[in-house]
């Protein structure tokens, strides 16, 4: 199997928060990341400042200024893009897509760093055998859980072990890090997202998922091929939520799918 490096590339979507200029979050966020791959070129994705958030535009310029810097000097390889308007998620995902150069994307959210190994809640992740899941199509997007255990209230949107692999079937798309093959991810936005959309990927696609398995079984879940991670130890938590957006406002209102 080819290397990592040449197989994932790194996605880290970052918006306005709080805390900026701070970018405490985005840097632990990155670093967690480089343990587990130290190679892959990262590609930070700068929103634009929503109409809602102009009050924060100062110091989301002091916090991407200074992230820029760590890019450079401290967490390259990194190719960053700065929008000038708002695009969320979706539209700066569908805007980088044709740049990157490998097979599968990491999806990260800036405020959710993977746990890595030496980390005391953590486990090492089994990196080739998920890439290897991806390409010979066994999935499509394998999750890492944010959960010690699976809760007995999502039971129902599990559907059994992908043979001996560390893979649980689901229905039940999240945002939190995902590894994801780039052609699924294109499928994806072009076939539930319009091009002019706006909006967070989760609020459409879990909807979508959960939907296929409901209506057509076995058949609708392999339209998406959806896992998690779960390997055989006794915890499967393998990402944290840092709550970058602190109980804020999502503008749920304004997001065009």
């Amino acid at each position: 199997m080819r290397s990592l490096r040449e197989l994932i590339t790194v996605v880290i979507p970052v918006s306005p928060i709080p805390s900026h200029p701070n970018i405490d979050i985005l840097a632990q966020t990155v670093a967690s990341v480089r343990v587990h791959l130290p190679d892959s070129e990262i590609m930070l994705t700068f929103d634009g400042v929503r109409p809602e958030q102009e009050q924060w535009r100062k110091r989301y310029e002091a916090a991407t200024h200074d992230s820029l810097v760590l890019a450079d000097t401290v967490w390259h390889p990194v190719v960053p893009t700065i929008f000038d308007s708002h695009n969320h998620q979706t539209g700066m995902l569908r805007n980088i897509l044709d740049d990157i150069r490998t097979p599968l994307l990491l999806y990260v959210e800036q405020d959710t760093p993977i746990v890595g190994p030496s980390d005391h809640e953590g486990r090492a992740i089994e990196w080739e055998i998920l890439c290897g899941a991806i390409l010979d199509g066994t999935s499509n997007t394998i999750r890492l859980y944010h959960e010690a255990v699976m809760p007995a209230e999502h039971q129902h949107l599990m559907h059994g072990r992908e043979g001996r692999l560390p893979l649980l079937r689901t229905s039940q798309w999240s945002q939190r890090p995902h590894l994801s093959s780039v052609a699924y991810q294109r499928r994806m936005l072009g076939t539930h997202f319009t091009k002019t959309a706006k909006s967070f990927i989760e609020d459409r696609m879990y909807g979508v998922v959960t939907e296929a398995y409901n209506v057509d079984g076995v058949a609708g879940w392999l339209q998406h091929r959806l896992h998690i991670y779960a390997p055989d130890s006794q915890s499967w938590k393998r990402s944290l939520n840092l709550d970058g957006r602190d109980g804020g406002d999502k503008y749920d209102d304004t997001q065009q799918f």
